[in-house]
């Protein structure tokens, strides 16, 4: 079997790496442009940086976005981090068309058969993913990981939200910017130091590794994340159904002193990873009580033969318009997915409006 199974349509291409489940070379053709917002690591593929012999599948092939089940650490079920959906196996399971198919990751998780589906959308620059978990039993924390790399900062919109949290401890203690554990309702002034950040800009600082969590509102159906990309001049979106996905974890990289020798020049890196999960606290701390759980945020999803849980997702990307420093809102209307700027100007793409069953 082939490493990489590559999906084609006139607007999009994606190939997806069976080896650990992530996407590469995700590529958009639309309006006369080419895109490729999503983020491979350097290291990847690349026998000149010698990266630690013992590095688990998800660092050595690190790209695009992967399925993790369970989100963080591995602590109730042993596998590598992030879990076995996004370290394993995955065989083509239907090739349905040259922009659809469906695999299956090799290793069952508590149990269940994990399916992903993703299909290429013929008229918009949009992957559409569906991961199916069929039969098994137990509660797990879940999220994609939808990586894009900025060369020169850029901005973050998001659908509103209730509230911004920092684990207890940094994930990289030392280059950390924003102050741990902090939480504040106001994104644009984050606890940080003896100051504030604003969420809403990347970088944060001139070298920085943070990881925050931020909670939908009670009222959203649709949830999304929009990226504008200084120097690429486009757009990132990811879109989710907030019911089943209720909060978006970001992981701001940005080392100007990389190890080059080691992991390359691996710097502006953002983290878009839509989930339901505790605060990068692993299995085993999803599943109890904790600042999230306090608000009625659930952490987990429930796994059983009586429920088959979907996870719905969609990447897009499209040019970003002149003057364009944040989306002020994306929504459903019709057939159309709409993103509006800053001053209300519009713009529409064909949208499936039957992949979410929402409102």
């Amino acid at each position: 079997m082939t490493e990489f199974i590559r999906l084609n349509s006139s607007t999009l291409s994606v190939a997806l790496d069976t080896r650990v489940g992530h996407l590469r070379d995700y590529e958009a053709r639309y309006g006369g442009d080419v895109f490729r917002p999503l983020y491979t690591a350097p290291w990847v593929d690349n026998d000149t940086i010698n990266k630690p012999d013992d590095d688990p599948p998800v660092e050595k092939y690190l790209s695009g976005d992967f399925l993790c089940a369970p989100f963080a650490y591995s602590d109730v079920e042993p596998s590598p981090q992030h879990g076995w959906s996004a370290n394993s196996m995955w065989d083509l399971k239907e090739q349905k068309s040259a922009n659809e198919a469906t695999f299956e990751l090799q290793k069952l998780v508590l149990g269940a058969r994990i399916q992903k589906t993703l299909r290429c959308a013929n008229d918009a620059p949009l992957l559409y993913q569906i991961h199916r978990f069929i039969g098994g039993s137990g509660s797990l924390p879940v999220s994609h990981h939808v990586m894009t790399q900025m060369h020169d900062g850029g901005y973050i919109s998001r659908s509103p939200k209730r509230i911004a949290m920092t684990p207890d401890a940094p994930i990289n203690h030392g280059l950390n910017h924003l102050t741990c554990p902090a939480s504040s309702s106001e994104l644009s002034l984050f606890p940080a130091g003896s100051s504030t950040a604003d969420l809403n800009h990347f970088p944060l600082a001139h070298k920085h590794d943070d990881f925050v969590t931020l909670v939908e509102m009670n009222h959203n159906s649709l949830g999304w994340t929009a990226v504008l990309r200084n120097a690429e001049e486009d757009i990132l979106f990811v879109l989710k159904d907030a019911s089943v996905l209720p909060v978006t974890m970001q992981w701001y990289y940005h080392d100007e002193l990389s190890e080059p020798q080691l992991y390359g020049i691996h710097k502006g890196v953002l983290g878009i990873e839509d989930g339901c999960s505790g605060i990068h606290s692993g299995h085993q701390a999803s599943l109890g009580s904790s600042r999230l759980t306090e608000l009625g945020v659930p952490t987990n999803i429930k796994l059983g033969d009586m429920e088959t849980p979907e996870i719905r997702h969609v990447i897009g990307v499209i040019r970003r318009p002149e003057h364009w420093e944040n989306v002020s809102d994306i929504n459903i209307c019709s057939d159309e997915l709409v993103l509006t700027g800053p001053g209300g100007e519009t713009i529409s793409l064909p949208f499936d409006t039957e992949f979410f069953n929402i409102n």
